[in-house]
């Protein structure tokens, strides 16, 4: 797997995060309404393969689901800029060659 595919899946991951702090938020006042997480499991050979799962009740909500989306829109940023920086190197290199 390349680096292209392992930041790519890292932003998979994340926006699913934020869709589930979201939609956690969303059904606070829905008497019974269950929880959900983003469960990641490593991929052989780079990245990390991602899924929606039941979560546990969390007193802290919403402070918890906000702050979890606030940790997956870094984690986005981070896996974005690598992408933009290797797509940049690889400009560089082909620049210098031709």
């Amino acid at each position: 797997m390349n680096v292209m595919s392992i930041a790519s899946s890292g932003m998979r991951a994340a926006s699913l995060e934020v869709q589930a702090a979201a939609a956690n938020v969303a059904r606070l006042s829905v008497e019974g309404a269950a929880r959900i997480g983003v469960a990641q499991t490593s991929v052989v050979g780079g990245g990390v393969e991602a899924g929606v799962v039941e979560a546990a009740p969390d007193p802290g909500a919403p402070v918890s689901d906000l702050l979890a989306a606030k940790d997956a829109v870094l984690a986005f940023t981070a896996n974005a800029t690598l992408i933009r920086r290797s797509d940049q190197m690889l400009g560089a290199l082909l620049d210098e060659r031709g």
